[in-house]
């Protein structure tokens, strides 16, 4: 596209960009998540769980990055795992499944 400052290359890049979770409510978290699923879905890597979880260890900042820090090294290691644990942290509220 002429006359454009930037590539739509770089449109996907940031439409697919991944913000830093701080662990601040249950909103952020379900917000990471479909981030980070949506980022490896883009990178061809939906069904690399240990790629998802290392793309996750980056991004952890504050009280998430400490707890992420505190968790068994398998769970840090298999996003499977590191999903399961995030959702159990945060919980989404009024989650009657329990």
């Amino acid at each position: 596209l002429e006359g454009y400052p930037i590539s739509l290359s770089t449109v996907a890049i940031r439409r697919y960009s991944v913000e830093r979770f701080k662990g601040t409510s249950w909103e952020e978290c379900h917000e990471f998540i479909a981030a980070i699923r949506t980022r490896a879905f883009w990178e061809g890597k939906q069904r690399d769980s240990a790629w998802k979880a290392d793309f996750a260890a980056t991004l952890f900042f504050g009280h998430a990055l400490h707890w992420h820090n505190k968790l068994p090294e398998d769970v840090r290691d298999d996003w499977s795992r590191l999903e399961t644990a995030l959702l159990d942290r945060w919980p989404a509220q009024g989650d009657d499944d329990e």
